[in-house]
């Protein structure tokens, strides 16, 4: 391949990189994440899926025993998180945000 050619392809291949390096776990992400944006626009500022957390707890049933539950209800927990940059925690209920936290900001 002769160097010429190259060369734009190599420019184009690190600005990839270096954008797909940024830390998003930044307060102004945070910050543009508002209640009823759907999932699709979380992802997009935060640039890309996050982990899906299970959500558990305990019910004590008119028996007075307690169970486990998980993941039976309809909200759904996903986290952004980048080694010692903190992490981002949206809740989202029928696909739109209702709720965010973050540590480490």
């Amino acid at each position: 391949m002769n160097i010429r050619r190259a060369t734009p392809f190599a420019l184009l291949a690190s600005a990839f990189l270096l954008v797909a390096c940024e830390n998003k776990i930044t307060m102004e992400n945070y910050n543009a994440i508002t209640t009823g944006m759907t999932e699709r626009e979380v992802e997009k500022i935060m640039g890309g899926k996050g982990e899906e957390q299970v959500i558990s707890g305990v019910s004590i049933g008119s028996g007075g025993l307690t169970s486990t539950t998980s993941g039976t209800g309809k909200d759904k927990v996903y986290i952004w998180k980048k080694d010692n940059a903190g992490e981002i925690t949206v809740t989202f209920r029928d696909g739109k945000v209702i709720d965010k936290g973050k540590s480490g900001l």
